[in-house]
């Protein structure tokens, strides 16, 4: 072998190779030489060998083996299953040549231990062995086959140590289905299963299964073999984790292992609920492991479709959706931004499935800006940035199913924990590097741990010469991953700091696989760059940014992945904008900090904040709009365009049509009307029609887009809006017609206008146009192109197509929704597509029922049984689907209309027919609502022909609609005539039934609108009320209405003062009435129950004090009783317990019997919902009054009889108030804390004893009564307090005295849940009529719920608890995450150098006598010195436009209802630190309601304006200020307050009997009404209520005024904003209010 032969032999090898010499033809092959010569030949025979190699190369064995030791390590272990011994020695030779081993191998574990360091190396060589497709497969089989060996040869510590990296090259493996293959793949997962630490299979068993399945197809007796180990064997170590295994085949193999599944998951499932399965299946859902998350959505769908009944529950039965569906949706749409078009498609079949629940029903925003900015990442340098980074890299390599893409990870992953020092030694000072590893969570440290070792290099260089720029549109970025990994790896090259430099390069080869750590690294890469400073990268990235702008700023009606691009691409400039400004806040606020002294702005000296200043001013905030606008995203471009207009002072009259545009595109049509109101110019023929349609005036825009034609009938936009409104018109033949006659003129316009002929021709039913103009239409990706050809191909039977044509669709749906799912919000900017996905879902489910297709969820052998649906059932559903969806015209229409389509494709149904019909009439309905009269009018006429019974009711209130009050009358009265025939009464059955209570409602419409326009006298109208109680007897409705009646003829025929005895059987009636309608619903509860219980008690009074002039009144009184009694019987306690205030405040009744009464709906309260009603008795029990005292504690001892153990109860609870008293009422001299075991100590003792009694904390979640949603009566199992209650645990030592004038004490409870409660003891201050008010505010906030206007823009107002201890003292609810409007507006003149000190303040303060121009001078002087500012608060606190957006209209409208109830119930001293602004919903927070009843216009500075409107106010309103969205929520809650100004009031006359402490005080020279009983009529709190009653009325009283006519709600709200604006009282105010601000 060794001679001169051989020499010249591999001479000629080298020539042959084109080596220089054959000294270096063997040095290059050593790896080769060496391993041969190991596994074929004698010891004798590899020296002799090795002498020849010496003697040719001229170089020592052990140098030349160093110079490749990995790779002879590589090529020695390819064969070590064919050889192991051979191989085995050959490797402990090799570990004499290594210097950094210092032990002996006598074992197979020495081994494992000296290989450890190479595995890495060793695994990579073996993922290429099998990816080359030049290397042959025996080969590779030989790979696959030793890698066996090595895991035998590692053994289970150090497999577990990389098994991740193990099971991807496994994955390869499966790849390869040659002869042989997969049964040497079987071996390798058996081994690998084997040799893995239990605690460590845990994790990977779902990943492992799913990716054998393809296995057990092929070998389903082998790969039963490795299940068998893991689920049989092993099942009591890894059966935590067999819940998520759910998708395994049912073949006979499997049984034993199924049985074993079965078991452990029956368990669970017998005892979850739908809730728990959800949640189960969302962790499958967010699994790194993409097999995972295909096997868990497509579980997840099956499951949400077999269940939609328990999850129509979940979105149905209380005001929100349950929080798990809130959850469900938040996953769904985080797993619409994975790229994988697979996994996005299923995602979008589940929100599908789901349905597109309300927004408003959901809480899936959260802004908490104290966390946001702790978040935030300012740098490189940030903790956060590299955990975060790190764990984005991990969660790539977790699920990368390529070795590419995860030795990518590896090499990241490597080189960070490198540049952060990052290591598993704890050293004594803590540095960065080991609190970073402590950081990261065990199953991350261990996929670290061999990369704190490993030696990855990266094999590619680039270089950017010849890169063309901008490289959006250019070779390099014409897809979406192309440009954003080019973009993000160029920039990364011109950062020119070392550490970033290192760490984004580090990241660069990783980045070009996964867009999510490109997108992670690309905001932090600009702001480096831009910080270095170079004048061309800066050039370079303004014109990237600004191509891509301009890009999508062009309409383009492409659709599919080049729109899907432009979103993506528009998106990420978004964010990279989004941090940029971030980052420039944070460093403003950060710079002020450091000198908070400063007069001037500290930050405008900053190099770093100037940098990005000018960088984000370059990019011009019109485009931006105008870009955000193109891609949908309607939030953003609002932000941007208020910039805009804001930035140079612009005129906004010049820009109003795209703030139109936008506010009809987000369907705002308050923001519209604002637009309209603030339009100083005649609006043109656009605007105009831009107008009618936010209104749906659709026949008025197409009588202007007609006259647009006729002036320019070359403008192809004016045909898109012509058509547009004859489609919602619903005058669809027109549509067609139109389109038809334009297109022949314009043939060039086809692709354009076409899909409206697509849309009218499938609405209509007509299939041969729909067919004829599908044909057309061979590569659009339009919508209505796409239902078009499902339609088609369900009209032919065609069910692959169905198929593919659903699916094409729904991936064009996921592309525009991927990208809204970028920024938080998403489902608010998504929402459209989110409808679409429903009706698609509808689409299958109709083929199911009607077409008998088999669908994806049943041919998936998921495990749930295929579910048959008959017709009722699918139409039951999809009436339950409707009711969650958001409820306006826009979302309703298209699906109610959709569905009447997919419903003509059956043959003669009749039960179809009137379904149709039904949905005509709903489509009538929604556009009434919508106030879309026009378009009602058109399904009107089409559901004429259907003949149905509750054709006359929507008709009459379309008439009603329109003003037409006689038609509407006439309307019902044929109807009637026609529908209902006298026999129907007499019929049993369940259709007779529902006619029934259709002739029901018609009857009551008909007794209304006659009851409004006074057309019969009054015995005839009530006879009417009486016949609808006749005709359905157990309608909430029909009692209501009766008692109403009642009530009005009780008002309008006696005068007070008449005969009480008449009146008091009017009373009777009304009670009587009232009360027969809490028996059958609560829909009513708030107006009835106040008004009943006030008429009853009032009248009780009445007979006391006229008892000597009028006997006759007693037997009336106790008819009232009895009705009383037996109403106390019927309702159930959560009813009653709904006014317990208002019975609390009269328990000092001066009649006996009424008392009695009382005593006895009290004490039943108390025995039914102790913990929460005696909260509210303790005040009545530490009454200064004796009386009071007395009878609080004869309602004690009534319920101690029905309950002895609330004896002990109400004596804890006693104490606790006592204990709370001495708290609340320590004097203190300054605000140093004060400390619980110190100076409290009975309290600490209190709570200390074990024996001390659960009491809840009073938070207001747990004190107010929630109702049963349904109407189907009042279930006396209902729990009225479904949140698990919170108990005092204890308190928490430190008491903090706040430093206002009382000193009020902040405490803090842990409650049992453990979490931490605040609250605050206020001393000398009377909170009754605190308590009082957050009543009257909760009860205004349930009839605004109820009200469609009101309801529909959310209005409210923000309500917490008051408890009152005694008359003197109280407790209330921290408000928390919630800053005061001064300290908000002093802040921020604060940082721009702005602020005035008191001293200065002092010049601009007149005297109380000055004249009004001397003041009006004084303030304007003020005024120019604080600009407004107030709108930065919003732009910093919610930096995400959706989430500013959704603020700045909560901001809006609650100040806008809160206005409204203050200036009613004459609530002053509003103040900048009255008002607290929440920074988590922009809500505005009123506390402190000590001024009230026009209290204000009597200090010494008297108060001039109805509520606090200054300039800083409504500037954060935006441009438009108070016009829009502020007007029209004062107007529709002025509207409110005075519909239910009864109930309202019922709540405000307990202030008579219950009279504050003030008024006591002030009155002792006045005489009140004081029967010896202890009840006070009190005639200063008469004078009170009767102002607000005026006020109600649209009067405007006060102290100052004259009183005039009412004005009309309009007229109100317009006089209010005008004095809440003028300056001339706003400069009359106490310098103090501070009206400047």
């Amino acid at each position: 072998m060794a001679t001169p032969k051989a020499s010249t032999l591999i001479k000629l090898l080298a020539n042959y190779l084109q080596v220089p010499s054959r000294m270096k033809l063997l040095i290059s092959c050593t790896k080769y030489v060496f391993s041969y010569l190991m596994r074929h030949h004698s010891r004798r025979e590899i020296e002799k060998a090795l002498q020849f190699h010496l003697a040719e190369t001229e170089i020592e064995l052990s140098n030349l083996l160093r110079i490749d030791f990995q790779r002879v390590h590589n090529e020695l272990l390819l064969h070590l299953s064919a050889s192991y011994t051979k191989v085995f020695n050959g490797l402990k030779l090799l570990s004499t040549y290594d210097e950094h081993y210092k032990g002996n191998i006598e074992s197979t574990e020495d081994m494992a231990d000296y290989l450890q360091p190479r595995l890495l190396g060793v695994l990579a060589f073996f993922d290429s062995q099998l990816l080359i497709s030049s290397i042959p497969v025996e080969e590779k089989k030989l790979t696959l086959k030793s890698l066996t060996s090595i895991i035998q040869l590692m053994g289970p510590k150090h497999v577990t140590f990389v098994r991740y990296k193990i099971m991807n090259t496994l994955r390869i493996g499966l790849r390869f289905k040659e002869n042989g293959f997969p049964e040497i793949s079987c071996c390798a997962w058996n081994a690998f299963v084997r040799h893995v630490e239990l605690p460590a299979l845990g994790d990977m068993l779902s990943p492992i299964s799913a990716t054998l399945l393809p296995l057990i197809q092929q070998l389903p007796a082998q790969s039963a073999e490795i299940f068998q180990f893991l689920f049989v064997e092993n099942k009591e170590a890894l059966c935590s984790h067999f819940h998520e295994i759910y998708y395994l085949p049912d073949i006979p193999e499997l049984s034993n292992v199924q049985f074993w599944l079965k078991q452990y998951a029956s368990d669970l499932s017998s005892q979850s609920d739908l809730k728990t399965k959800i949640s189960h299946s969302l962790r499958g859902v967010a699994h790194e492991s993409l097999d995972v998350q295909i096997h868990a959505l497509s579980k997840l769908k099956n499951l949400l479709h077999t269940s939609h009944l328990q999850l129509h529950q979940y979105m149905l039965d209380s005001e929100n959706a349950d929080a798990i569906v809130s959850q469900l949706i938040s996953v769904l749409l985080s797993v619409c931004r994975v790229p994988d078009q697979k996994i996005r498609c299923l995602a979008g079949e589940c929100l599908g499935e789901v349905g597109a629940i309300d927004p408003g029903r959901l809480e899936l925003m959260s802004n908490n800006p104290k966390e946001e900015m702790a978040k935030f990442q300012a740098s490189t340098e940030d903790d956060n940035f590299v955990f975060g980074l790190i764990n984005e890299i991990i969660r790539a390599f977790l699920a990368s199913t390529e070795t590419r893409v995860q030795d990518c990870a590896s090499l990241a992953l490597q080189d960070l924990l490198q540049i952060y020092s990052i290591s598993d030694k704890g050293d004594e000072k803590e540095g960065q590097g080991s609190k970073l590893w402590k950081r990261f969570p065990e199953h991350v440290q261990e996929i670290l741990q061999p990369l704190l070792s490993s030696k990855y290099v990266s094999s590619s260089v680039c270089t950017w010469e010849n890169l063309q720029k901008p490289i959006y549109g250019s070779a390099k970025g014409s897809k979406y991953k192309d440009w954003i990994s080019t973009w993000t790896a160029y920039l990364s090259s011109r950062v020119s700091q070392d550490r970033p430099f290192k760490v984004f390069q580090a990241c660069s080869p990783i980045a070009r696989h996964d867009t999510s750590i490109a997108l992670y690294v690309l905001p932090h890469i600009i702001l480096q760059v831009l910080l270095d400073g170079a004048e061309p990268d800066l050039q370079d990235l303004h014109s990237e940014i600004m191509e891509v702008l301009n890009q999508v700023r062009k309409s383009d009606t492409r659709q599919g992945s080049v729109a899907d691009f432009r979103h993506m691409s528009a998106q990420t400039i978004f964010s990279v904008l989004d941090y940029l400004t971030k980052w420039r806040t944070n460093r403003a606020q950060v710079k002020a900090s450091e000198m908070p002294s400063s007069k001037e702005p500290v930050y405008l000296k900053d190099k770093g904040y100037n940098t990005i200043n000018i960088f984000l001013k370059q990019i011009p905030q019109d485009i931006l709009a105008e870009a955000c606008f193109n891609c949908d995203a309607y939030t953003r471009a609002l932000m941007h365009f208020e910039q805009f207009i804001r930035n140079k002072d612009r005129n906004i009259q010049d820009h109003l049509d795209f703030l139109q545009r936008l506010y009809v595109a987000m369907d705002e049509p308050d923001g519209v009307a604002g637009v309209a109101a603030i339009r100083q110019a005649q609006p043109t023929l656009v605007q105009q029609i831009l107008a009618h349609q936010s209104v749906g005036q659709y026949q008025d825009a197409e009588a202007c887009y007609e006259r647009a034609v006729q002036l320019e009938p070359n403008e192809i936009s004016h045909h898109h809006g012509w058509l547009r409104s004859l489609i919602e018109l619903g005058q669809l033949n027109k549509a067609l017609m139109h389109a038809d006659g334009v297109l022949a003129n314009k043939p060039a316009w086809t692709s354009q206008l076409n899909s409206y002929r697509v849309e009218a021709a499938s609405k209509l039913g007509d299939w041969d146009k729909l067919e004829s103009h599908v044909k057309l239409e061979k590569d659009n990706r339009n919508w209505a192109v796409g239902l078009g050809k499902i339609l088609l191909a369900i009209r032919d039977g065609k069910e692959d197509m169905v198929k593919r044509h659903l699916n094409n669709v729904r991936s064009e749906l996921m592309g525009p929704l991927s990208a809204a799912t970028m920024e938080s919000g998403s489902y608010l900017r998504g929402y459209e597509y989110i409808v679409r996905l429903h009706m698609l879902n509808e689409i299958e489910q109709v083929q199911k029922v009607l077409f008998n297709f088999s669908t994806n969820a049943e041919k998936m052998d998921c495990g749930g049984e295929s579910d048959k649906m008959n017709l009722e059932d699918l139409l039951n559903q999809w009436d339950a689907r409707l009711k969650f969806m958001q409820p306006s015209f826009r979302i309703q229409e298209p699906i109610l209309t959709f569905r009447r389509t997919l419903l003509t494709l059956i043959p003669n149904n009749d039960q179809l027919k009137e379904q149709i019909g039904k949905w005509l009439l709903s489509t009538a309905m929604v556009a009434r609502e919508a106030g879309y009269l026009q378009t009602a009018y058109g399904s009107l006429i089409q559901a004429a022909s259907y003949n149905l019974p509750e054709f006359c009711l929507e008709k009459a209130k379309w008439f009603w609609g329109k003003g037409q009050n006689d038609q509407a009358l006439s309307c019902l009265q044929k109807g009637m005539a026609e529908h209902f025939p006298e026999q129907l009464k007499k019929q049993n059955t369940k259709a007779a039934k529902e006619k029934l209570f259709t002739y029901a409602q018609a009857q009551l419409l008909y007794a209304r609108y006659c009851d409004e326009t006074s057309s019969m006298d009054s015995n005839t109208i009530l006879r009417l009320y009486k016949e609808v109680t006749t005709i359905c007897r157990e309608w909430e409705d029909g009692y209501f209405s009766l008692a109403k009646y009642y009530d009005k003829m009780k008002n309008s025929i006696l005068d007070d003062g008449d005969n009480t005895l008449k009146q008091g059987e009017f009373i009777i009636y009304v009670v009587k009435y009232y009360s027969v309608s809490l028996q059958y619903g609560n829909q009513y509860i708030y107006q009835s129950l106040p008004r009943l219980l006030s008429l009853w008690l009032d009248y009780g009074s009445t007979v006391v004090q006229s008892a000597q002039r009028l006997p006759p009144q007693r037997p009336i009184l106790q008819s009232l009783n009895s009705v009383i009694d037996q109403l106390s019987r019927k309702l159930a306690p959560y009813q009653l317990f709904t006014a317990f205030p208002q019975l609390i405040s009269r328990i000092c009744h001066a009649n006996s019997d009424v008392f009695m009464q009382l005593v006895k709906i009290i004490a039943k309260l108390l025995y039914s919902f102790p913990a929460q009603a005696m909260w509210m008795l303790m005040a009545v029990s530490k009454s200064s009054y004796p009386k009071r005292v007395q009878r609080c504690q004869e309602i004690f001892e009534q319920a101690k009889l029905m309950n002895e153990e609330l004896g002990k109860f109400l004596m804890d609870a006693t104490k606790l108030t006592e204990r709370l008293l001495e708290l609340s009422e320590r004097h203190c001299t300054n605000i140093q804390p004060l400390s619980l075991s110190q100076h409290f100590k009975p309290l600490k003792r209190l709570l200390d004893d074990s024996n001390f009694s659960r009491i809840i904390v009073p938070l207001q979640s747990s004190m107010t009564v929630t109702l049963p949603m349904t109407s189907t009566g009042n279930k006396a199992d209902h729990n009225p307090f479904p949140s698990d209650p919170v108990y005092i645990n204890t308190f928490e030592d430190t008491i903090e005295i706040l430093p206002s004038l009382q000193k009020p004490k902040k405490i803090t409870i842990r409650g049992s849940d453990g979490h931490l409660y605040v609250m605050m003891c206020k001393p000398k201050d009377d909170l009754r009529k605190d308590c009082r008010l957050m009543e009257f505010n909760t009860i205004v906030n349930k009839f605004l719920r109820k009200d469609p206007e009101a309801r529909k823009r959310q209005l409210l107002i923000r309500t917490y608890t008051v408890i009152p201890l005694n008359e003197e003292c109280g407790i209330i609810e921290w408000v928390n995450n919630t800053s005061g409007l001064q300290h908000i507006l002093r802040k921020l003149y604060r940082e721009k150098g702005l602020q005035i000190s008191n001293r200065e303040l002092r010049s601009y303060i007149p005297s109380l006598q000055a004249p009004i121009e001397r003041k009006l001078e004084l303030f304007r002087q003020l005024l120019s010195l604080h600009p407004c500012v107030f709108h930065e608060w919003f732009l910093r606190t919610f930096p995400d436009p959706t989430a500013w957006y959704n603020a700045r209209l909560a901001y809006a409208r609650t100040s806008a209802v809160m206005n409204m109830v203050g200036y009613m119930l004459g609530l002053g001293d509003r103040h900048g630190e009255n008002i607290l602004m929440d920074s988590t919903t922009g809500d505005c927070v009123h506390v402190d309601f000590n001024c009230l009843f026009n209290k204000g216009e009597t200090f010494e500075w008297p108060e001039r304006v109805p509520f606090r409107f200054t300039n800083n106010m409504i500037g954060a309103m935006g441009p438009m200020g108070y016009e829009g969205i502020f007007r029209q929520a004062c107007e529709v809650t002025l509207r409110v307050l005075r519909n239910q100004m009864d109930p309202l009031m019922s709540i405000l006359k307990p202030f008579i009997y219950d009279p504050l402490v003030e008024w006591q005080k002030t009155n002792k020279m006045q005489r009140s009404h004081q029967v010896n009983s202890g009840e006070i009529t009190n005639e200063q709190a008469l004078t009170h209520v009767q102002m607000i009653e005026h006020r109600m009325r649209g009067i405007l009283a006060s102290k100052t005024k004259p009183r005039g006519l009412p004005l009309s709600v309009e007229g109100q709200v317009n006089n209010l904003i005008q004095e809440a604006t003028s300056e001339t009282l706003l400069c009359q105010m106490y310098i103090g209010w501070a009206a400047y601000l």
